[in-house]
């Protein structure tokens, strides 16, 4: 099928190129829609005339496009061992500007790590209860368990899956931590495991590292080379997720809030999302399968899961 320049494509070079995994055993093949209008604001109107979808440039009907949201659930885990006594204030200070800028639909859990990973605020929508909940975990004396909090979230993840009724959602982990030594009750491969599951979920990790000792230069040096800063940068990778450095504990005022409204954005996305089901002319695999939509000035991402890029 030619290309008609009123129609916007999709991810068409991602999807060719990936297209050998693109598998249906029947001829009925589904794959997501999350597309903006011409101003950028998410389509939540999107219909079957507005999907085009044709292989080796024949075209494929489009016999259904219903609304199918996976909207975000946060967790944040936060350092509250010995290191970050002196910096408590700011984590609440930018954790709370982070959840007054996400829309009140999103599910939050708050996570404090020292003595142990401790749940502080179980899921839910209310914000009263979040901001109440950044006010009430206290400095602890002790050292954090990061790796113990994030094996334990990627655990729990892994026994929802099991759960097929579940209503999809895409989970998202924000660790605020210093680079204290870490107490774990894992061993390496199991922490390697926990990372592995979370990629293969779909979730997103997102790590801010925190030096709190302001001017040592010797302390900056060591959040990467610290057990934190080592599985942050390889799970934040494999997870398209974020991670970041901080010297002046400070500067969490602002960048907390500045991530909050960039999940925001990431929960619009994912909220206002179509499955659209086509009747293909053969099963297997696609053959040069291309996507477009065909209303004026509206753009758009395909995934196969709902799990946007």
């Amino acid at each position: 099928m030619g290309f008609n320049r009123r129609f916007a494509v999709l991810a068409i070079v991602a999807l060719m190129a990936s297209a050998h995994g693109w598998v249906s055993a029947q001829t009925l093949f589904q794959f997501f829609v999350s597309a903006t209008d011409a101003s950028g604001a998410p389509l939540t109107d999107l219909r079957a005339a507005d999907v085009i979808m044709s292989e080796d440039g024949v075209s494929q009907p489009v016999v259904k496009v219903e609304p199918l949201p996976v909207p975000i659930k946060l967790t944040i885990a936060v350092d509250n061992g010995f290191d970050s006594v002196d910096a408590i204030e700011h984590y609440r200070t930018g954790l709370t500007g982070l959840v007054e800028a996400l829309p009140p639909d999103v599910e939050i859990t708050l996570i404090s790590t020292s003595p142990q990973p401790r749940t502080v605020v179980k899921p839910t929508t209310d914000r009263v209860q979040v901001l109440r909940g950044l006010k009430n975990f206290a400095p602890e004396r002790t050292a954090p368990r990061f790796s113990d909090a994030l094996v334990e979230y990627s655990q729990r993840l892994q026994r929802e899956a099991k759960d097929g009724k579940a209503a999809p959602y895409l989970p998202v982990l924000l660790m605020v931590s210093t680079a204290a030594n870490d107490q774990t009750n894992y061993q390496p491969k199991d922490i390697e495991k926990a990372v592995t599951a979370l990629a293969t979920r779909g979730a997103r990790m997102n790590t801010i590292l925190v030096s709190t000792r302001q001017g040592d230069v010797e302390s900056a040096t060591h959040l990467k080379s610290s057990l934190q800063g080592m599985v942050s940068i390889m799970a934040t990778k494999l997870t398209n997720g974020r991670y970041e450095e901080v010297l002046v504990p400070s500067k969490l005022a602002t960048l907390l809030p500045d991530w909050g409204r960039e999940l925001a954005a990431l929960h619009a996305r994912q909220r206002n999302q179509f499955r659209v089901t086509v009747e293909r002319g053969s099963s297997g695999d696609l053959k040069n399968p291309r996507i477009e939509l065909a209303r004026a000035g509206a753009k758009g991402v395909v995934t196969r899961d709902g799990y946007l890029p």
